[in-house]
């Protein structure tokens, strides 16, 4: 540590006193120790009162935390260097660089591991291949890799996503000039089964499976993901008094930064109130754990809950069409377009595809057409249904979605048996819904989960 010259400051940190008693602080690495393109001299701080005396705290304790920050990246650029010094230029060293960046380490968890799985799958196809070097393969090698995957379109689709972002850290690196990934088209996969939307009816069924079973945390985020459209991934990280105050909700969306903050009514803060778990910030917890829900703990306690209320056959429920359900939830009720983003996050433009992909003609103009030729003809509005079959059906599948339960476990016989009873989890059956979410002269109400 003393060749790279530490000092109280912070390593590299140097200060100079000025005439008027203010400090010049400074960061300086030696040549041998700077990577390319590290500038000689960097003044702290950066940002805000740059002129400052090391004798006040405030400006000591700034200068100490750019320092740090300073010497982070300084490490990190160092490393970059070495990889790029090194002789090889092939797809694992290009993959090593990007697990390193800051674009790869601020991206969440679940896409980290995504990136990584889908970056060591074409380093894997390289090696086969001979391991080339990355700047010689050219579009028709990566078409080649792409074509493994003709048969999952969606896999095929986060693999072209990962093989963009290597040719750009590639350029950035100087391997190679061009982006040949930038010349594969990139197209959506059409959705090879139907997105089956949840109704109040099935949100109520599965809430109450839940209580049930010892999750009422699971209850309550699936009925307030239904009301207020919501992604997974924000309702696991919501918290009380940063998110949630008695009767108000707000939230920075994690996906795309869009600032939501809509009231919340009565029976939902009654229902927040009562699964409030002692100890945790969350608003819905893991009973096991008294903590918020990871991605995968909540996965495998809701497909409990399916188990328990799903039969073979039945439409396919899955947690992740509870936002396309509020969204068309809230456009049945006669919610205008521009108020279901403001609630939702999403933009105007995508709520409207959303309401078109299961209401082909919600406007109602098409249905308005055929009756003015109806009457043309001498018919009568009796002519026609009143209700839509179709409603909520997701006119871009190709292929009805349905629950199929899993195969038994031959180790455990009576797993299965006891998950479609809901006790597989607790040898007891909880108190009813109106015992926790209501009041005894509100017992028949609370029973039914308010939507």
């Amino acid at each position: 540590m003393a060749k790279e010259h530490e000092t109280n400051l912070g390593r590299f940190i140097r200060s100079n006193r000025r005439q008027d008693g203010t400090d010049h602080v400074f960061m300086s690495v030696p040549d041998h120790l700077c990577p390319s393109g590290w500038p000689k001299t960097i003044t702290l701080p950066s940002e805000g009162k740059v002129r400052g005396s090391l004798e006040d705290p405030v400006f000591l304790a700034k200068v100490r935390r750019e320092a740090e920050v300073l010497n982070a990246r300084l490490d990190q650029r160092r490393l970059e260097e070495e990889v790029y010094r090194s002789d090889q230029r092939n797809a694992r060293a290009l993959a090593n660089i990007y697990f390193k960046t800051q674009r790869f380490r601020d991206v969440s968890e679940a896409r980290q591991y995504r990136n990584r799985r889908d970056a060591m799958l074409f380093v894997d196809w390289a090696e086969r291949r001979g391991d080339p070097d990355f700047a010689t393969l050219r579009k028709p090698d990566f078409e080649d890799f792409l074509a493994l995957y003709d048969n999952r379109p969606s896999q095929k689709l986060e693999l072209r996503s990962t093989l963009n972002i290597l040719c750009t850290e590639a350029m950035e690196a100087g391997w190679r000039s061009d982006n040949p990934i930038s010349r594969i088209p990139w197209t959506v996969p059409k959705p090879a089964r139907e997105v089956v939307l949840w109704t109040d009816e099935t949100a109520h069924r599965f809430a109450k499976m839940a209580q049930q079973m010892g999750q009422p945390g699971l209850a309550a985020l699936i009925v307030f993901g239904l009301q207020t459209g919501q992604r997974l991934g924000d309702l696991r990280a919501a918290r009380h008094d940063v998110n949630y105050r008695t009767g108000m909700f707000q939230l920075k969306q994690s996906k795309t930064g869009a600032l939501v903050k809509f009231p919340v009514n009565k029976s939902l803060c009654r229902m927040i109130e009562a699964v409030q778990v002692e100890g945790s910030p969350y608003l819905f917890n893991d009973a096991d754990t008294g903590a918020s829900f990871t991605s995968a703990r909540l996965s495998a306690r809701f497909n409990e809950v399916r188990h328990a209320v799903t039969s073979d056959g039945d439409p396919l429920m899955l947690l992740a069409t509870l936002r396309h359900s509020a969204v068309c939830r809230m456009e049945r009720a006669g919610v205008s377009l521009i108020q279901i983003a403001s609630v939702t996050g999403h933009k105007l433009a995508r709520v409207h595809s959303i309401i078109a992909r299961y209401a082909v003609d919600r406007e109602g103009f098409a249905a308005e057409a055929m009756m003015k030729l109806n009457q043309v003809g001498g018919g009568g509005a009796g002519d026609f249904i009143d209700d839509d079959p179709f409603a909520g059906v997701d006119a871009k599948a190709e292929l009805k979605s349905v629950y199929r339960s899993p195969p038994p476990n031959p180790a455990r016989p009576g797993h299965m048996l006891a998950a479609k009873l809901g006790q597989h989890r607790h040898r007891l059956v909880l108190p009813p819904l109106s015992d926790i979410w209501g009041e005894a002269d509100e017992a028949d109400e609370a029973d039914n989960i308010q939507l």
